[in-house]
């Protein structure tokens, strides 16, 4: 693995994320299309895509503040919203139309559709229910956990840069703020709290995508803080032993898994994230940087954003069995979400580059020094249950 200068100089790219991401969105959509042999829950795709989330922003975050001492708040949010905001609200347009004409048949409310283009889909479900949002765009809760950590995180990371001088000390303040909201989780189950209330919420599941955090502060293989063992095969068990411990969990009772399970599960995904970045010519590695599967990792958020609309109106209105009215809804959402990326996510993420030179313009007669590079932002597809 490259070490810090390489990390920190030129586009760099973290093997097998792309993978990951597909792994997470096939577990999701498996889940909601109802399909038969599913061996693990959908919400353990959600848990890997926020590890995931925190991880990969939180070492871009780390690589432009090593390499300039600083980071740009302006261009991490023109990043988001470049990537986040125009494949969103096209989907939501076309199922606030399809809720208003009833083609998805739903109790859409004013206050539902403001809290599905705010971000705020996780607090009105919990508050006013799910038939307000509009039709199939319940998934929208885990993407408002993710915006609302993009919001603050940045914000976090430099205060901790400046203050705490050590990656340890930065590591464990947020190792600090992973346990305080286990233990919040874990009391609002003993006091009656609702499944939505501990599944849906920011803060009962933030601690996901800080571990993922904890994970490129601390010990990040793409910095060479964990480097590849001189018997290179013992990195396959670490992984399959935190693959386990990640499928055991999602089999445990909620009073289990829904409060001290999601902190092992988010501790144990640090077993399988090294040795895939660190070991991707490894059996598993191959099978996940392998074109067609990372391809799906490329489209996972337009995937994330179509499929439940897709999967409704195929198990509805196709005159056929619900397995294969669920195999014609994923091959749309598929077909789909190619299309969402050529004709809008790659012109969008082209002015996103261009917004970001236009702002090393600007900063070249300030303090802050211009960038020779837009760093892809890489964020990590929110997923659903």
């Amino acid at each position: 693995m490259p070490h810090a200068g390489a990390v920190t100089a030129g586009k760099f790219e973290i093997p097998s994320l792309n993978g990951l991401r597909a792994l997470a969105i096939l577990l999701v959509v498996w889940g909601h299309a109802e399909l038969p042999y599913r061996l693990i829950r959908e919400s353990t795709g959600v848990t890997i895509f926020f590890f995931l989330s925190g991880y990969l922003i939180t070492t871009l975050l780390r690589r432009e503040y090593d390499r300039f001492e600083r980071v740009s708040i302006r261009d991490f949010y023109l990043r988001r919203v470049f990537r986040i905001f125009p494949p969103l609200y096209i989907v939501l347009a076309v199922a606030v139309v399809l809720s208003l004409t009833q083609v998805i048949a739903n109790a859409m409310t004013g206050w539902g559709i403001f809290a599905s283009f705010g971000f705020w889909a996780n607090y009105y479900i919990i508050y006013a229910g799910r038939d307000g949002l509009p039709g199939g765009m319940n998934a929208l809760w885990s993407l408002a956990v993710e915006e609302h950590f993009y919001l603050v995180f940045p914000l976090l990371y430099i205060a901790l840069r400046r203050w705490v001088r050590t990656r340890w000390g930065q590591g464990a303040i947020l190792i600090a703020l992973c346990l305080a909201i286990m233990v919040w989780r874990t009391y609002l189950f003993t006091q009656g709290a609702s499944v939505d209330r501990i599944y849906l919420a920011t803060d009962t599941r933030a601690d996901a995508i800080l571990w993922g955090s904890v994970l490129a502060i601390v010990a990040n293989p793409a910095y060479g803080e964990v480097r590849t063992p001189r018997r290179p095969w013992l990195l396959t068990p670490v992984l399959l032993a935190g693959a386990l411990v990640v499928y055991l969990v999602s089999r445990t009772d909620n009073s289990f898994g829904m409060t001290v399970g999601y902190t092992i599960q988010s501790i144990a995904l640090a077993a399988v994230f090294i040795p895939l970045i660190l070991a991707p010519r490894s059996v598993i590695g191959r099978i996940l940087n392998l074109r067609a599967v990372a391809w799906v990792g490329i489209i996972s958020y337009s995937i994330y954003l179509i499929h439940r609309p897709a999967l409704i109106i195929a198990q509805e209105y196709l005159p056929i069995p619900q397995l294969q009215a669920a195999v014609v809804g994923i091959a749309v959402t598929v077909l789909l979400s190619w299309a969402m990326l050529v004709f809008v996510e790659r012109p969008f993420g082209r002015l996103r580059r261009r917004s970001n030179r236009a702002g090393e313009t600007e900063n070249q007669g300030g303090d802050a020094p211009a960038r020779s590079e837009d760093p892809d932002d890489g964020g990590a597809v929110p997923a659903t249950s």
